[in-house]
């Protein structure tokens, strides 16, 4: 006989938690090893049980689900299926990491698909692969450029929630004292991180830096302007008019004939 697997429920709602707990419970194959109700105690508890499957809520106090991943060692990470209220675009970003995701509210009709699902995974040839998957999100989240790649998306955090934007839909990014200013299709996201230490994980070959507080994306570029002594504007897709640092026009120029 195989033994149950071992899940651990994290999820700062007591209801909800109680409420997964109750539907794992009606599964032989699964056995709820603990529930918690904050990040802090999730670190604790998959280091202490060694869960084979977690029920992780993205969002909690302390520590956030993306952070209780990040406070594990690589031999410690389990198979995670995230519990999210997180809109679409967010969705298609966590489910290329983990085993599954639940969006709330859930019905048991969709429960029962991510469980069986996870359990033929963990199981199965798969289980490798949700390791990879986690590493690749781990990565992502710590700023690195997996496999020597460049940052395909950014982790935003705003308001209590988290937005994964894709550097390729970014217009252009602003310094703003010790943060960032991501635009992006006429919304404004703001990143805690130094202009420097984004512009050396953004790809060369889209990104540029037209003036020391501003990196334009060499797509939405559309036009050069004559602005006053010399100077030039850089006009991009959405209407955008921005200084370019005079040493820094042959570049650009080199560079968008480069990306022709």
């Amino acid at each position: 006989m195989t033994p149950p697997l071992r899940v651990l429920v994290a999820d700062d709602e007591p209801l909800a938690r109680s409420g997964v707990a109750a539907l794992l419970r009606q599964d032989p194959d699964l056995t709820v090893v603990g529930e918690c109700g904050d990040g802090a105690s999730a670190v604790e508890a998959i280091g202490r049980l060694r869960p084979d499957l977690v029920l992780l809520d993205v969002q909690m106090p302390e520590l956030d689900g993306f952070e209780v991943l990040q406070r594990l060692e690589p031999g410690e990470l389990p198979a995670i299926i995230f519990v999210t209220a997180y809109d679409k675009f967010a969705v298609e970003a966590f489910e290329v990491h983990a085993l599954d995701y639940l969006v709330k509210p859930f019905d048991d009709a969709r429960f029962a698909e991510a469980i069986g699902r996870a359990k033929k995974a963990i199981r199965g040839a798969r289980a490798g692969e949700g390791a990879e998957r986690l590493s690749g999100l781990l990565e992502q989240l710590a700023g690195g450029a997996p496999g020597g790649r460049w940052l395909g998306r950014i982790v935003v955090k705003t308001g209590g929630r988290v937005v994964l934007v894709r550097t390729e839909d970014i217009d252009w990014i602003e310094a703003a004292d010790y943060c960032v200013k991501l635009h992006v299709e006429g919304k404004v996201h703001v990143l805690r991180e130094s202009l420097q230490a984004l512009e050396q994980r953004l790809d060369p070959a889209r990104f540029f830096r037209i003036h020391r507080s501003g990196i334009v994306n060499l797509d939405r570029v559309t036009e050069l302007q004559p602005f006053f002594k010399g100077e030039h504007i850089v006009v991009l897709q959405d209407g955008s008019k921005l200084k370019l640092s005079r040493g820094r026009r042959r570049e650009l120029e080199t560079r968008l004939a480069q990306a022709l």
